[in-house]
C-alpha cells in the first residue's frame, strides 16, 4: 500500500477483508479453512451455529467438515476438526475514517472477543485454539495500556488464556492510526 501510495490504508480493511488477508498469507504454510461452524454444534440448523473465522490444518491435508460428508473427489487425507488450530479473528480500530475516535473501540475489545474465547474454549472437539485481535491505533503506549485492561478482563470472567505474543508494524497515518497490532491467545481448552 505505501508503495501504491494508495489513498485507503490497512486500517480502512473490514474485518472480513482483514479475515481474506490473513487467510492468503497463511495458506502459504497451511491449509486454510474459512467460517467453519464447530464442530460440536453438528446437527443443529445452519443458521443457528456458530462459526470460527480460520482454521489451520497441515497443508494439503485439508479441514474435514461437517458441510459436505467426503466422497471419491475429496482429498484422502483429510484432517479431523481435532487436528487443527482453530482461530477466532476479531479487529479494533481507534478511530474511524476522518480522524474521529471510534466510540465503541473499548466494547471491540471485550464483548465479543470474550464470547469467541468462551465458544472455542468449551468445545470438546476442539484441541488447539486461539484468539488473534488486529488492532489500529495511535501508538504503542495506549496499545501496552489496553492489552493489559483486556487481561483483566478476561480474567474477571474466567476466560482461560495463554500468554499473548504481540508483533507491531509502523503504518502511514491517513486517519490517525500509526500503528498495526496482531496480538494472539492461545486459549486453554477446559478438561472436559
Amino acid at each position: 500500500l505505501r508503495l501504491e501510495q494508495a489513498v485507503y490504508g490497512l486500517d480502512a480493511l473490514s474485518e472480513v477483508k482483514l479475515q481474506e488477508l490473513l487467510a492468503t498469507g497463511l495458506s502459504r504454510h497451511w491449509s486454510v479453512a474459512r467460517d467453519v461452524h464447530y464442530p460440536s454444534s453438528a446437527g443443529r440448523r445452519l443458521t443457528h451455529r456458530a462459526r470460527c473465522d480460520l482454521v489451520l490444518t497441515p497443508a494439503g491435508r485439508p479441514l474435514q467438515t461437517d458441510a459436505r460428508p467426503p466422497d471419491l473427489f475429496s482429498p484422502p487425507d483429510l484432517a479431523e476438526p481435532g487436528e487443527g488450530l482453530w482461530i477466532e479473528v476479531k479487529v479494533a480500530w481507534q478511530f474511524r475514517e476522518g480522524g474521529v475516535r471510534h466510540t465503541g473501540y473499548g466494547s471491540q475489545w471485550r464483548d465479543a472477543v470474550v464470547a469467541d474465547l468462551r465458544k472455542m474454549e468449551d468445545d470438546p472437539l476442539i484441541r488447539e485454539a486461539a484468539l488473534l485481535l488486529v488492532v489500529f491505533n495511535e501508538s504503542r503506549e495506549i496499545l501496552e495500556k489496553d492489552l493489559e485492561l483486556f487481561e483483566i478482563v478476561l480474567a474477571r470472567k474466567e476466560v482461560l488464556a495463554g500468554f499473548r505474543q504481540t508483533r507491531s508494524v509502523p503504518i502511514l497515518d491517513r486517519i490517525g492510526h500509526r500503528l498495526c497490532t496482531i496480538a494472539l491467545w492461545p486459549t486453554v481448552q477446559r478438561a472436559q
